[in-house]
């Protein structure tokens, strides 16, 4: 695995909406606390879920949405445009995350900024299947993490996996600097 020293690449595996939208919500709250910018790529209730226990934690999502430090976008219509004939294109990858992680941290009020990340746009891969897909896009997400100043954490429902010992379980806990599990 490659990426910058001081880069975070986690990987949340959860049993439960709620477990993960609790976890998530720490993630960005954390960033935002910090004046830093934040990048959320899941579905659509999972935002929607997200934006709720941050307004009740009094965050004013309105005025990071409209200053650019929080970026919603949907899962599966992200895979869409960085996803060829089921195969990452990374070249639409770094285009499309890289424009907005530009964005995103010229927005950050912190002298030097870093932009959080979550996406669960690999666990859609993995629920449809296509674990070479989601393993290669954390391989990407390494050499993104090895140029930009990003914390990320990469969300995978715990119902794909047949155990915590599998193959596939291993493969993806492999690129990454930290795993949870709850």
């Amino acid at each position: 695995m490659d990426i910058g020293l001081h880069c975070r690449h986690e990987a949340q595996f959860y049993s439960s909406d709620s477990v993960f939208v609790e976890s998530l919500a720490g993630f960005i709250a954390s960033a935002l606390k910090s004046q830093n910018s934040a990048i959320v790529v899941a579905t659509k209730s999972h935002r929607e879920s997200l934006i709720g226990k941050l307004t009740a934690e009094g965050f004013d999502l309105d005025a990071a949405i409209g200053e650019g430090m929080y970026i919603s976008l949907d899962a599966a219509q992200t895979l869409s445009t960085i996803m060829v004939n089921g195969e990452l294109d990374r070249l639409r990858f770094f285009e499309s995350l890289g424009g907005f992680i530009e964005k995103a941290a010229k927005a950050a009020k912190t002298e030097h900024p870093r932009v959080a990340i979550c996406g669960e746009g690999v666990g859609l891969l993995c629920a449809d299947g296509n674990l070479n897909a989601a393993i290669r896009i954390e391989q990407v997400v390494n050499d993104l993490a090895a140029s930009h100043e990003v914390e990320i954490m990469c969300a995978y429902p715990l119902d794909c996996f047949q155990d915590e010992g599998s193959d596939a379980y291993r493969r993806i806990c492999a690129e990454h600097t930290a795993v949870y599990s709850g």
